[in-house]
């Protein structure tokens, strides 16, 4: 017994000193948003500028997870902030964050811990892990096979409008199942997960209606034609299939909607 007491109080103390001895931004600022503007996430070798963020926006990007798997106040969702910080002139490769598409940026290693210990810090947060029973879709390979091609064309996706259809250019599965779960938000009435075990880039086309005007107007009512589950399963061989799947969880505690002074 005091031997498992002796393990316990190790552990404890040893996450206590890793916490500690975490990564800091060099300078961090954080007030509330002005309102108004899109959202903005952008990266450099030496800052992160969020604009017009909400704290799920900021959690997502800290702990590389999808809105899904966040559990926290409902403030989460509607109170914005501005975030400006400067990384550690020493910093190395893996601490740099790289923008991506608008409105998102990617973080690499170190400054996710950076960021994480930002929002903890500035919001006295509590935080947790655990994993919970979801309901979800997975995304798995049709009975024949799926109808993707490698792409020809290694590098960041694309696309384009080509008459009626779609055509993709190096897109990953996840990448799909992003673009779909935005496009498709009605029909997708709980999160998307990959379970295809598909892990290159490939190129497909998606054909939606007959000619390109066809296209433009439908999708400015809303309307995608054909459901998304016979879409996916007819042009690209793959299936949305309903289940209860275990999804690692970030679960808030607490949090102060008001971040301490800069």
């Amino acid at each position: 017994m005091r031997h498992r007491f002796r393990l316990l109080l190790s552990f404890a103390f040893g996450l206590a000193v890793l916490y500690a001895q975490a990564p800091e931004f060099d300078a961090a600022s954080i007030k509330a948003s002005s309102g108004g503007g899109r959202k903005s996430m952008t990266g450099s070798p030496s800052r992160i500028t969020f604009n017009n963020v909400t704290m799920r926006d900021c959690l997502m990007t800290a702990y590389d997870v999808k809105d899904y798997q966040i559990s926290g106040p409902d403030w989460m969702r509607t109170e914005r902030f501005d975030i400006v910080a400067t990384i550690p002139a020493a910093a190395s490769e893996d601490q740099a964050a790289e923008s991506t598409m608008p409105g998102s940026v990617v973080l690499t290693g170190t400054m996710r811990l950076m960021l994480q210990k930002l929002l903890t810090d500035r919001f006295r947060m509590t935080i947790h892990r655990e994993q919970r029973d979801l309901p979800v879709y997975a995304m798995v390979v049709g009975k024949n096979g799926t109808k993707l091609k490698d792409t020809e064309n290694p590098g960041k996706s694309s696309f384009r409008m080509n008459g009626g259809s779609v055509a993709f250019t190096s897109v990953t599965v996840q990448e799909l199942i992003d673009d779909m779960s935005q496009m498709r938000s009605a029909e997708m009435d709980r999160p998307v997960v990959d379970n295809t075990g598909l892990k290159g880039r490939y190129d497909f086309t998606v054909t939606l209606f007959g000619t390109q005007d066809e296209m433009m107007a439908a999708l400015n009512k809303g309307d995608f034609g054909t459901s998304i589950f016979t879409l996916i399963q007819e042009q690209l061989g793959l299936k949305l299939e309903p289940q209860k799947l275990p999804l690692d969880m970030v679960i808030v505690d607490k949090a102060e909607k008001a971040p301490t002074a800069n």
